[in-house]
């Protein structure tokens, strides 16, 4: 099994945000239409990538600014650890902690080139190779 593997991936992802929306409700009272304000829980969707490297079992990954909460514990130089990592020749998984209550964990289908991402934000992709050590070229 490979002990040095660069994936780069590309894809969709989503996340939960806040959204104030105004809007007219009747007052019984009043007996008229009122404007209201409420702050309503939404999904945001947008494109993202992902770097995952692994080397000799150890694992780290890249993420994209837009998976990158506000509250964060910063990483390093963007990059965060990879956690119970397991490297089969199926299947590449591990977590990795985002900040106190977010701990994503990520599951790679190394047959189809799938990536998923499960924390507070979700990701969805497929990974190539970044293999350019070897002048190799993707086309």
């Amino acid at each position: 099994m490979r002990q040095r593997l660069t994936l780069i991936c590309y894809g969709e992802g989503r996340k939960p945000s806040l959204e104030n929306r105004n809007s007219y409700e009747w007052n019984s009272r009043r007996h008229h239409y009122e404007l209201q304000n409420r702050v309503e829980s939404s999904t945001n969707e947008f494109d993202s990538e992902v770097q995952v490297e692994i080397r000799n079992m150890q694992g780290k990954i890249h993420l994209g600014g837009k998976l990158i909460p506000p509250i964060n514990s910063g990483g390093t130089d963007g990059w965060w650890n990879l956690n119970d990592l397991r490297v089969t020749p199926e299947q590449i998984t591990g977590k990795y902690r985002v900040n106190g209550l977010n701990h994503p964990h990520v599951e790679i289908d190394r047959r189809s080139g799938r990536i998923a991402i499960n924390g507070i934000e979700h990701f969805r992709g497929s990974c190539d190779s970044g293999d350019w050590s070897s002048d190799r070229t993707r086309f």
